[in-house]
């Protein structure tokens, strides 16, 4: 049986990510407990293969029926806000951007999903920030979406409250801040890297440390594994969740093209529907476009089925698979026409940590009793990244919120079909393959 850490306690996260930092940052301010907090990962900060460590991420608080994190959301913005005060001061560029969100739906309806969306933001008092868009309005808007709306994405609304964050400059901002209230960080192939739980030989449920790529092995009165999507391929997660490959692609954009889109706001494209989502161009003329969908699985081997990601890192040649290529460019044939003349200039999958229901896993681990997971992101997680962390503090002293009860262990099975997804790449496929360079191009 799990029981929280006492004051003084040696606490050691595995993971520098999203979960990590933000739960190290939030250790860290108790100064009563006073905890020894201690970090490692087998990366810098920010981990390259982190899907965190990108030019941007969606800040919304437009999640269906699901009002908790509705409200969670409404939490990390005002906090987004003090971290632009915070950069402020230092004379830093602001980390989160209130550009608005716009949810585009397709025949002159919206879906279930922006209904519900619209209703639970309505129903805790924010309906004023809601304003809907018929196919004339949002030509009248947005004149750049003329062509989207002709071509059937003819119904939107728009919330005032939302944006995007620059997703590695917040990392940056959050691991400065872990490291000016002491917390330590071991990082490095070799140093920072697991290897596995160290467990007391006479109590192989009490976890007492780690064990690093270098042999060594470090103590610890609570073990925290904040490892994203390579959680289930270093503890049994009890299939609660998987590792699966999103993507996304980015377009350079003429000067012209820039100045219509950079004010956009953040914008999905019928997402229940398509996947489809995207932000306003960046300083550099970037138009990055994600989809959010079941993904792809890259199995440990032809004997375990274990999904584990494959990355840019380590597989310098990769683009993204070619099925993917073809869905996107079918979409933004559709979305932005325009497109057709633009090049992809960069393409990359993103590894996330998918749960059997998209809520996350954050719980005391019940095959140990000193174990914390924080695991189960399914995509959504780095919008709360300046939150997350106290709500992961809380799991860490065993302290019931309406959160911690949300993430905690489920002995529910997966719906069926759940694990059926496609492969990343195959062996000498033609068609379950990475795309080359030259399909990336206009065609």
């Amino acid at each position: 049986m799990y029981i929280p850490p006492p004051s003084n306690s040696k606490i050691i996260i595995v993971g520098a990510g999203c979960f990590g930092l933000s739960t190290a940052y939030a250790l860290s301010l108790d100064k009563e407990k006073n905890y020894d907090i201690w970090v490692y990962d087998k990366a810098t900060v920010p981990v390259p293969e982190a899907a965190s460590t990108d030019i941007s991420k969606a800040v919304r608080i437009d999640y269906g029926a699901k009002e908790l994190y509705t409200r969670l959301g409404l939490e990390a913005i005002t906090a987004w806000e003090e971290w632009n005060k915070e950069r402020e001061q230092a004379k830093l560029v602001p980390v989160y951007h209130n550009s608005g969100f716009i949810l585009f739906s397709s025949n002159n309806q919206f879906t279930q999903y922006e209904k519900d969306c619209m209703e639970t933001i309505k129903r805790i008092g924010y309906g004023s920030f809601l304003e809907e868009l018929h196919a004339d309005q949002i030509k009248e808007r947005y004149p750049f979406f003329s062509m989207t709306v002709d071509n059937g994405y003819n119904i939107a609304y728009i919330n005032k409250i939302g944006g995007w964050c620059n997703s590695s400059e917040a990392i940056k901002h959050l691991y400065a801040k872990c490291v000016n209230n002491n917390v330590h960080f071991v990082l490095g192939q070799t140093t920072g890297c697991f290897q596995q739980l160290v467990t007391n030989p006479n109590n192989p449920r009490s976890v007492t440390g780690i064990v690093t790529q270098d042999g060594k092995t470090h103590h610890a009165d609570r073990v925290i594994m904040a490892t994203g999507p390579w959680t289930s391929s270093l503890i049994d997660m009890h299939q609660l969740v998987i590792a699966t490959g999103q993507i996304v692609v980015h377009l350079k954009l003429t000067e012209e093209e820039q100045e219509h889109l950079k004010h956009l706001p953040t914008w999905s494209g019928d997402v229940s529907r398509t996947g489809f989502y995207g932000f306003p161009v960046n300083s550099d003329g970037i138009l990055k476009i994600g989809k959010h969908s079941i993904g792809y699985l890259n199995p440990r081997s032809d004997q375990d089925s274990t999904s584990v990601p494959r990355t840019q890192s380590s597989n310098p040649g990769d683009t993204i698979p070619l099925a993917a290529l073809k869905d996107f460019r079918q979409f933004l044939n559709e979305f932005f026409p325009f497109s057709t003349e633009h090049d992809i200039v960069y393409s990359r999958v993103c590894w996330y940590s998918d749960s059997i229901d998209g809520d996350f896993v954050i719980s005391a681990h019940p095959d140990y009793d000193d174990l914390i997971v924080a695991a189960g992101d399914s995509g959504h997680a780095m919008k709360f990244l300046p939150v997350i962390g106290s709500k992961i503090r809380d799991v860490v002293e065993a302290k019931e919120t309406e959160y911690t009860l949300a993430w905690s262990w489920r002995n529910t099975k997966a719906q069926e079909g759940f694990y059926d997804r496609p492969l990343l790449v195959k062996e000498n496929s033609k068609e379950i393959r990475m795309a080359t360079l030259n399909e990336l191009k206009k065609q």
